[in-house]
């Protein structure tokens, strides 16, 4: 896929000026930003020293009783709090195989480090296009596999997720056949609606979890590995070996913090309003993946190539004020995908507005 650089950098300059902007929270300027931190930031609030002390282990521990585990570590970025796992995981059982959906992040995203970096090998379980289920888990030989990762909602496939089913019954195996079972939870706020369920009854299921703040949670950056205190202590060794222990966290973890409560108890009214938004949008005639969508995201197949539609979008910015989609992130059989992300800037407008831009934008 390949949209041409002009028309990427006039789509992002009239997001500056766009009078309403359906993807995700409104986006700060870097200098209201650090204002915005600076008079959030409270008087006991102090620096950690890599990691230790201050902020960070005070952000660690409100992370471990929301999901009801004794260990938290506070990492810059997901690729280095999953791949620590994994490699912990191995190092621990003596195998090295780590189960990976086809659209795990770790395979698609970060150009094989998995391997390359950490020399663990993949082996692949389910399919593409569908949510991974407890049958695929079974093809696995445990004896090869250390671990498995389960993402949910499933990002790629536009916030599929595994039935609470599936992953009971993927939580027996792995107890069976002593084999870890970690979730890939970076948009794991928006599962408790489908689930009916608490983070911390999520949770239950898995020796660890991964977590990020910046996706649904308006953060900088930064990610949460939590779990056992027999992974989590290898794992700050780990972490500070590939170079993921800088000398301070404490702004990402305070932007981190204040966006937990910022949006964590808004995630219910955010799927909501996706189901709403959805429904209307495939009675408009509009393909939606998946669906019938259960998190605060979806998928949306364009009949145009990406460069048509992203041309499309811009237009209407120009022409509106309003984008109606983010540009698009994928393209098959020469349609294609946009993702988007509901939070507050949707909400700013009733899924009906949304809906007749759309179609507008698109007729």
């Amino acid at each position: 896929m390949h949209i041409p650089d002009a028309l990427k950098s006039e789509f992002h300059s009239q997001l500056d000026t766009a009078s309403a902007v359906i993807h995700r929270h409104p986006q700060p300027t870097l200098k209201n930003e650090l204002v915005q931190l600076s008079e959030y930031a409270q008087e006991r609030d102090s620096r950690d020293s890599y990691g230790q002390g201050g902020i960070v282990s005070e952000f660690e521990e409100q992370i471990c009783e929301l999901f009801d585990k004794p260990s938290a570590l506070f990492l810059p970025t997901g690729t280095l709090a999953q791949s620590v796992a994994m490699k912990c995981y191995s190092e621990a059982s003596g195998k090295n195989g780590v189960g990976l959906h086809p659209t795990s992040h770790l395979r698609l995203h970060e150009h094989d480090a998995i391997e390359h970096l950490w020399g663990l090998s993949v082996h692949s379980m389910g399919e593409a296009q569908r949510a991974l289920t407890a049958v695929d888990i079974t093809q696995l030989n445990p004896e090869d596999v250390a671990a498995i990762i389960v993402e949910t909602p499933m990002r790629e496939i536009g916030g599929a997720m595994p039935s609470w089913d599936d992953l009971l019954t993927m939580r027996a195996w792995c107890s069976q056949h002593n084999v870890r079972m970690h979730l890939d939870g970076a948009r794991i706020w928006q599962a408790t609606e489908y689930y009916q369920r608490s983070l911390a009854q999520i949770a239950e299921l898995f020796d660890s979890i991964y977590v990020s703040f910046y996706k649904d949670l308006g953060g900088i950056f930064g990610a949460a590995l939590i779990g056992t205190d027999e992974l989590i202590e290898p794992a700050r060794v780990w972490s500070r070996r590939a170079g993921g222990n800088p000398i301070t966290l404490y702004p990402e973890a305070l932007s981190a913090r204040k966006g937990l409560e910022s949006y964590l108890l808004k995630m219910p009214d955010f799927v909501e309003f996706t189901k709403t938004l959805t429904d209307l949008l495939s009675s408009a005639g509009f393909e939606i993946i998946p669906p019938q969508p259960k998190a605060a995201m979806f998928h949306i197949r364009l009949p145009y190539n990406a460069t048509i539609a992203a041309e499309k979008l811009v237009d209407y910015a120009q022409q509106q004020g309003v984008i109606v989609l983010p540009l698009p992130r994928a393209e098959h059989d020469d349609k294609a995908i946009c993702e988007v992300s509901i939070g507050d800037r949707a909400l700013e407008q009733a899924p009906e507005f949304w809906v007749k831009h759309l179609s507008a934008c698109f007729s």
